[in-house]
């Protein structure tokens, strides 16, 4: 077997293989036998039909699957023989016509992990910054307040609308004359001073009337969680159908019983809400400080990612925002999101978190971090319980989309344990 390496890049190979002759009459004939076991041909028992004959009337199934053997069986000794550790399946490219008595020849392309040194000292005992996990009176005040507010009594009035009141209004939005797919309704309830709808739109309405038309016009920023909004000036054509005001009750230990939350006094219910809000400041705290840990980490090393392992999480991502849509009953063709403006807004995002996952693999690799054989197994054993599959469909499953989770996990923790916080004072 003769080979030839042709490099496209760093972390891309084209990998020239040629298969002697006699490899291929073997496999050729092999695969011929197979077909005539099982050919029915008029005139002939099963599996007794002339060899010539055989090969004259499935030529081409003969051909394909003799082809498919013998990538299968030259191709991984043919990378260990040049050493290659491929980090996608790799992929033919091109292969010549398949003839009896003649070599064989096809390439693959062979995408390899990136290679760059890492030393101990570049992701171990790191300082990052990490905000200080505590909540201010004001806080956990305002969410009282909140309270409040939402468990008050709202009756329908005539006043003009202010801060806190709530309004049921008809909306259509438009860029230019273009009306907005998806973005309009007959009847949106609005808590005004929230910000849940949209802060200009919002205060726009303070000081209407029921029965007051409008028209708000909204610029959004290039990062606007909604795609068809993001960038753009957005014209809101609005009607108040109704405006409510709030009754509010005196914040005290009669109005916590009332709300059936188990709680018996205000004093209670603002230590359950300090400790809940602790809670969720630590988790963010957390969450940003690994995510600049990792970031810190990333700027020591330089190194090329293979496109199209950069491809895959592209399309993975996209997959993810595709299911987000369908829970809420959208879809990218309702939101008008072109194939182009997804690839501009997520291909940077799939580059780094590719980054991200070959450098924790390399930690991992580095510091002998490993899921066991027996967890793997629990894994695939936990997953043919709960889908009632069968272990080889579990087993691909738990490689494939559960073990790089828990081994990237794994080595997230281990970067934390050793690494060193800087708290930020408030």
């Amino acid at each position: 077997m003769r080979l030839e390496i042709e490099e496209k890049s760093p972390v891309e190979k084209i990998l020239r293989i040629e298969v002697p002759p006699e490899v291929v009459n073997k496999t050729m004939d092999e695969v011929t036998s197979e077909v005539r076991r099982r050919a029915k041909l008029k005139g002939f028992r099963e599996g007794k039909a002339p060899i010539s004959l055989v090969k004259k009337l499935f030529r081409e199934e003969i051909e394909e699957r003799s082809i498919e053997r013998l990538v299968d069986r030259t191709l991984p000794e043919a990378l260990k023989e040049k050493g290659l550790e491929p980090i996608l399946h790799p992929r033919v490219q091109s292969f010549e016509r398949l003839e009896e008595g003649k070599a064989f020849t096809y390439t693959v392309l062979v995408e390899i992990r990136p290679q760059f040194e890492l030393k101990r000292e570049d992701y171990v005992g790191i300082e990052v910054e990490r905000e200080k996990d505590e909540v201010s009176d004001e806080e956990v005040e305002r969410m009282l307040q909140e309270f409040r507010y939402s468990f008050s009594e709202l009756k329908e009035t005539d006043e003009p609308i202010e801060e806190r009141f709530a309004v049921v209004i008809s909306f259509e939005a438009f860029e230019g004359e273009t009306p907005i797919p998806g973005h309009q309704a007959e009847a949106l309830f609005i808590d005004i001073g929230t910000g849940e709808f949209n802060e200009t739109v919002e205060r726009a309405l303070i000081g209407k009337r029921k029965g007051d038309e409008l028209t708000v016009d909204v610029e959004y920023p290039e990062n606007a969680l909604n795609p068809l909004l993001a960038g753009k000036k957005i014209t809101y054509k609005i009607k108040v159908r109704e405006v409510y005001k709030r009754e509010l009750e005196e914040l005290n230990d009669e109005f916590v019983r009332k709300l059936n939350f188990g709680f018996e006094s205000l004093e209670q219910l603002r230590e359950s809400i300090r400790n809940r809000l602790l809670q969720d400041r630590a988790r963010r705290n957390e969450n940003k400080y690994r995510e600049r840990l990792l970031e810190k980490i990333l700027s020591k090393v330089d190194f090329v990612v293979p496109e199209r392992y950069v491809e895959i999480k592209f399309y993975q991502l996209v997959d993810q925002l595709r299911q987000s849509f369908e829970r809420e009953g959208l879809s990218f063709e309702k939101m008008n999101i072109s194939s182009e403006k997804l690839r501009e807004r997520l291909l940077p995002l799939a580059e780094k978190l590719s980054k991200e996952e070959i450098l924790l693999d390399k930690i991992a690799e580095l510091e002998n971090i490993k899921i066991t054989e027996e967890e793997i197994r629990e894994q695939i054993e936990k997953i043919v319980k709960g889908l009632g599959i069968s272990v080889e469909e579990a087993g691909r499953i738990v490689y494939y989309n559960i073990l790089p989770k828990m081994l990237a996990e794994r080595v997230m923790n281990f970067l934390v344990e050793n690494s060193k916080p800087i708290i930020k004072e408030s």
